[in-house]
């Protein structure tokens, strides 16, 4: 088959043969058609999708209750259709207590075994090694790897589309450069803090009230209890005790559920600081108290330091 280019190109050099022809009625010398330089192929789109929506972040959470698929842990779907995932190799993942989750795998900051749910903090015992954040991979060898898995990842390939994982690589893609809020702005690992963590210094709690008000309480309520979260917790309760989640959930929205990404966020550092305002604005326990009967964190909690009150 003659490439289209070439076809093109005969065509072109024809038709002007014959306009030459025809202006002087008498037959031309044969010339030498000029050299044109091959066009250069379109560079290869990008297989990952912007994590623009946060999509890839309610993926990362919990997959199976963000999306229509076939799938409840231990119980039914999946490749074998029993509820597991295989690894890279073909083989069952075992489900130890993750659930499949990435968030369970990696971490609410994506630092798998270097991060919170590391042994050096909350010790979780399915947690894997490596750290997303400090990752070099290309997009491509991150999307590769997310759907065929590895020898201590599930092939996530097998439950969910190409467009999926490539929300979910968007997200640490996002994560990792600083197009998007980074955990390593809002808080710091803690060995002697209650669930390990601390907030960052430096918040606008009065700002973080303000953003509060204009993309959160219309669900959440003025005062974050509106309904209860997590349980028994108010939005307060709930910053205040687990930030370093809560932190995840004002970036993506949570799975299954109508809360998105409610803030417009601008940049990397403008999303980190203003994540980091709320954090600091739930802090104050009187403008956003617990759940009645419910305990709150004490004075002193290291995980506010200085903003609470």
């Amino acid at each position: 088959m003659v490439p289209a280019r070439m076809v093109s190109r005969l065509i072109s050099q024809s038709l002007i043969l014959s306009l030459v022809v025809g202006a002087s009625c008498k037959p031309e010398e044969p010339t030498t058609p000029p050299t044109v330089a091959p066009e250069a192929d379109p560079a290869p789109a990008s297989a990952v999708a912007p994590a623009d929506d946060g999509a890839g972040g309610r993926i990362f959470d919990k997959f199976y209750k963000e999306l229509d698929v076939a799938f409840e842990p231990g119980k039914s779907g999946g490749p074998n259709g029993d509820g597991t995932l295989n690894n890279g190799l073909g083989q069952p993942y075992p489900d130890d207590g993750h659930g499949y989750r990435l968030k369970n795998l990696f971490g609410w900051d994506l630092r798998g075994a270097e991060g919170i749910y590391g042994p050096d903090y909350q010790n979780k015992k399915y947690v894997a090694q490596r750290n997303l954040l400090s990752d070099t991979r290309s997009t491509e060898a991150l999307t590769q790897w997310l759907t065929e898995g590895d020898e201590t990842t599930p092939a996530y390939g097998d439950v969910l589309s190409p467009s999926e994982v490539a929300a979910v690589v968007g997200l640490i893609d996002g994560v990792r450069s600083g197009a998007l809020a980074s955990p390593d702005a809002i808080f710091e690992l803690s060995k002697t803090a209650p669930k390990n963590y601390s907030l960052r210094e430096g918040a606008d709690a009065a700002r973080g009230a303000e953003l509060f008000a204009d993309a959160c309480a219309g669900c959440h309520g003025a005062d974050g209890r509106k309904e209860a979260v997590d349980g028994d917790l108010s939005i307060g309760g709930f910053m205040r005790a687990k930030a370093y989640e809560g932190w995840f959930k004002i970036l993506n929205g949570h799975p299954g559920s109508p809360m998105g990404r409610e803030i417009s966020f601008t940049a990397g550092d403008d999303a980190s600081a203003q994540i980091l305002d709320v954090a600091a604005a739930m802090c104050d326990r009187t403008a956003f108290p617990a759940m009645d009967g419910v305990a709150d964190v004490a004075d002193g909690d290291e995980r506010c330091g200085a903003y609470l009150k």
